[in-house]
C-alpha cells in the first residue's frame, strides 16, 4: 500500500510540473480546434493551461496536452498556405533557418516563406 501511495505522490509531482512546463514567450505549437498544430507563443498561463497566440492573430486558452514544442525541421511533413492563398496543401520541409522555411510540396512545386504558413498533425 505504501508503495501505491510513493507512486500516486510522484505521479502528482510529475503532473503539476509538466502543466507548468512553459513560461511566456515561449515558442510553441498548439492544437487549433480543427485537430491541427499551428505555430504560437505562450502568452500567459491561466490556472490549470496557458494563454496562447497564433501567428494568425488568433488566441486561445489551452490544456497543457495542447502545448506541444515546435520541434519542425528539414524533413518534417507539414501543410502549408500555399502564397497564403488559404488553401493547404501538403510539403516537406526541406531548409529551415530559424522561422525561414523551403517546402517540397508533394505535387512538385516549391515554396520559400515562413512557419506561420504551416500547419502539422
Amino acid at each position: 500500500m505504501r508503495v501505491l501511495k510513493t507512486s500516486v505522490i510522484l505521479f502528482t509531482i510529475l503532473a503539476a510540473v509538466a502543466a507548468f512546463a512553459w513560461q511566456a514567450g515561449d515558442r510553441v505549437l498548439g492544437q487549433w480546434s480543427d485537430g491541427y498544430w499551428y505555430p504560437a507563443c505562450v502568452a500567459g498561463i491561466e490556472g490549470t493551461g496557458y494563454s496562447v497566440a497564433f501567428d494568425d492573430g488568433d488566441t486561445a486558452l489551452l490544456p497543457a496536452a495542447g502545448i506541444k514544442r515546435l520541434n519542425w525541421s528539414a524533413g518534417t511533413k507539414v501543410q502549408c498556405n500555399w502564397r497564403y492563398g488559404g488553401v493547404y496543401y501538403s510539403g516537406t520541409i526541406t531548409e529551415m533557418d530559424g522561422e525561414s522555411i523551403h517546402i517540397l510540396y508533394d505535387d512538385g512545386d516549391r515554396e520559400y516563406g515562413t512557419i506561420s504558413m504551416c500547419r502539422s498533425r
